[in-house]
This record gives structure tokens, sequence and C-alpha cells, in this order.
């Protein structure tokens, strides 16, 4: 089991917001190569703010440039890049105090190296800006380069992040026997040594009974079974969505099993063929097409990277009034 891959996925979703009468500006000025302070009292405020930080007061929006030059006054260097960092090689998150402004910017520096305080910077401007802090970051004063920018013809009055958290790490012991089952083209499942019930997923431990399963307790279940639920899905589009075509997921109980497996998607059956009671069978794909990398340790129970299709096995209907007590 030592090839299965750990898990390695980012959890995300689109946040929008309108930007306001001081960030608003603010990010349109950055957009077309400029930076602004906003006037707070005797004081400039970069980035601006619409309240004063020291009393809470509304600020009343009074923008002004400052930059695009500045002075390093701390930094750490960034050695190991991740996906959400603003460069792949290393680099200085570095505080800035842009001439002009009384309050220091926090932001990347592109430097060979670490970046001592008292350095001068100057700002770079991305070739493609969309309105973000992003769409400027620094260099030493000696690597900057002139730059020629268009402004653009709207305001920015939407902006718009990606927010997103990823996680890693390795499935749980029982998660892997089932995934290697699964590669192995079997279905693992875990009986109770309280209850006796079969439960395909196992979660590890018998959540009626409060008790935990291990190894010992490990069952294969045939890969045949009997459809308790369903609901036909037309997808609609959202951020991640890669479906198209309406297609069936349904819950089936296979034999031997007391809960169902759910999330079983169905693309080449539709109702009245496919019905509640309905026995169908695992159809898996060739050994070295089998994919689990749907798997995690919460969610996931047969993924379609290992099956090409569930297709009835030609035996009578199950009565529905039977299966009552395993509807999902």
């Amino acid at each position: 089991m030592g090839d299965l891959p750990v898990i390695d996925y980012t959890l995300s979703f689109p946040y929008t917001r309108t930007t306001g009468p001081v960030m608003g500006p603010f990010l349109t000025a950055l957009r077309d190569g400029q930076i602004l302070g906003g006037r707070c009292g005797d004081r400039v405020l970069c980035p601006p703010l619409e309240y004063d930080p020291d009393t809470g007061a509304e600020v009343a929006p009074d923008l002004v440039p400052v930059g695009p030059g500045g002075t390093v006054t701390g930094s750490t260097w960034v050695s190991t890049p991740t996906e959400k960092h603003p460069f792949a090689e290393p680099f200085a998150f570095a505080t800035i105090a842009l001439d002009g402004a009384d309050t220091p910017l926090i932001h990347a520096v592109k430097a060979p190296g670490p970046v001592e305080a008292g350095t001068r910077v100057m700002a770079q401007f991305r070739d493609e800006r969309v309105g973000a802090i992003t769409d400027v970051y620094f260099v030493p004063e000696a690597d900057a380069v002139e730059q020629t920018i268009a402004p653009g013809d709207e305001p920015v009055e939407i902006t718009e992040h990606l927010i997103g958290v990823r996680i890693q790490e390795d499935l749980y012991p029982f998660r892997k026997r089932y995934a290697q089952a699964l590669l192995d083209g079997k279905i693992l499942g875990q009986r109770s040594p309280k209850s006796g019930k079969v439960y395909v997923p196992s979660r590890g431990y018998d959540n009626m009974e409060r008790v935990p399963m291990t190894e010992a307790d490990d069952v294969f279940l045939p890969d045949i079974g009997t459809v308790v639920s369903f609901t036909e899905i037309t997808p609609i589009q959202y951020h991640g969505q890669t479906e198209t075509d309406p297609y069936i997921r349904c819950a089936i109980l296979l034999d031997g099993a007391d809960q169902p497996v759910t999330g079983i998607d169905i693309r080449d059956l539709r109702p009245p063929e496919f019905k509640v009671g309905l026995r169908l069978r695992c159809v898996w794909r060739p050994p070295a097409e089998r994919d689990v990398s749907e798997l995690d340790n919460r969610m996931g129970a047969i993924p379609e990277g290992v099956y090409e299709r569930w297709e009835p096995t030609g035996e009578p209907d199950v009565n529905p009034d039977e299966l009552r007590g395993q509807a999902w």
C-alpha cells in the first residue's frame, strides 16, 4: 500500500465584494500603474483607510500619490514559496516606507537574496493587471526598469478573490486498506464487533455503538447490490464544476451490508429503466486504469476512477417497501 497517493487538494471558493470609495480608487490606481495613499489628519496612510486607525473616526476620501520608491524598514526571507505566494522563486516580504507615506506598506520584494533594512526599493507593475494588490511588487532600486502603463477604461468597483486552504495528509489506515481493495477490484467493509452490522465504507468505528473497528473486523463484500434511492442531476455551472450532462446519483445497498454506499454516479441509465429496487453489479475498470485519487479521509465511497459503470444484473427487482429503512 506504499504507492497509494497522499491526499493533496485545495478547498476553495470565490469571494466577491464591492471595493468602496477608498479601496476602489486605490485598486484602480494599481491597475493603472500608480500607488495612492490617503490623507488622515496630518498623515498619509498607505494603504489608505476609510477610518482613523487611532480613533476609529471616519475619514473622508482624500487620496494622493506616494512612492513609487521607498525604503525597507524590515523584512523576512521566504526561501520556499508556496502556490499562494507571488513568486515561484525565493523572495522577501518587507515593510516599506514609501516616499510620501507615513505608514509602511507590507509587500513582496523580488531580490536575489535577503533584503536588509535601509535598502531602497522601487515599485514594478505586472504586465497583466486586474486591480488587485498583486498588480505591483518591488525590486531593489538598481534593478528597476522604466514602465509605460496605459490606464484602464473603467474604475475597479468589484474585486474577486479565490479563498482556499490546501490540505495534505495520509489516508488513515482503514481508508488505505479500503482504497487498496478498490484498486484490486474488491469492496472492503467492516463488521462491528458489538452489533455485527457491516459498514461500507467504514469510518473506522461503529458510529451507532461507538466502538472502534480494527483490521480484524475487515470483511469483503460482493460488488452487487440494490438501488435504495436516487436523484437525477442536471449540472449547474459554478466554480470548479466539470459536469455538463445530466446523470443519476444513487445509493446502493451491497449484498451483506447494513448501510448503503452513497454517491454512485450512473451515466448510461435513465428512469423508468432506473428505479428503486433495481439490482446492479459493478463493472470494474482494467487494473492499470483504476484511480482512487478522489478519496480522502472524510469523503468518497466508490469513486468513478475504479469502475466503468454499474449495470443491471437481470435479477427481479426488490420490493421498494423492503428498502424503506435504507432510503438515503
